[in-house]
């Protein structure tokens, strides 16, 4: 059960952050010092209501549907389709602010190309697309060998962000939430002796 906290905590935690986020993306780090974002406010950037979290949250949900399935990179890039053409798991129905690179992968997707070839590997691509979703992956990578964890990390971000730097941005960050998992549950069993 607290395994599963975990997973539904991380899941509204990126919801809301995005939600808060959303009015403000792309505005300067003295606009926000002016004007700091201390609750949810609507429309500002995208002329979104109030609590719409964007495709950060849309693509980590569709990755967590596919994952739940079992690892299958087909069906992770066949959720990013559904989502982009259907508006699934948008907060309105509709998908809004999606960056070049991702639309980019999609296109690919949809031509067929295999996932693992989708992604862009030019420098002027990189983003936070792909780091923006990984982090459910890490609930089936905790119990795998680094080389596999970076392995299924890199596969997962290459489906849109293939460069090295995108790539090792998600691999550290799955490698820090591990830590923190790991850290956070042997704390929890200690307390049981407490």
């Amino acid at each position: 059960m607290a395994f599963y906290n975990k997973i539904k905590s991380m899941l509204f935690g990126i919801a809301i952050g995005d939600a808060l986020g959303v009015p403000v993306e792309f505005e300067s780090g003295k606009y926000l010092c002016e004007n700091p974002v201390e609750d949810m406010i609507g429309y500002g950037r995208f002329n979104k209501p109030l609590g719409t979290f964007s495709d950060d949250s849309s693509l980590t949900f569709a990755l967590v549907e596919s994952i739940i399935k079992g690892y299958n990179l087909n069906d992770i890039a066949k959720n990013m389709v559904k989502w982009y053409d259907e508006a699934y798991w948008t907060a309105h129905g509709e998908t809004f602010g999606v960056g070049y690179t991702t639309q980019t992968a999609i296109r690919h997707i949809k031509n067929g190309i295999d996932p693992l070839l989708t992604g862009e590997v030019r420098e002027m691509s990189n983003g936070n697309g792909s780091l923006m979703r990984i982090a459910p992956l890490i609930f089936i990578l905790m119990t795998k060998a680094i080389e596999e964890r970076f392995q299924m990390t890199k596969e997962v971000s290459s489906i849109s962000h293939a460069h090295l730097r995108s790539v090792m941005a998600c691999f550290y960050f799955t490698e820090f939430l591990k830590h923190l998992l790991e850290d956070n549950l042997k704390k929890r069993q200690c307390k049981k002796f407490t």
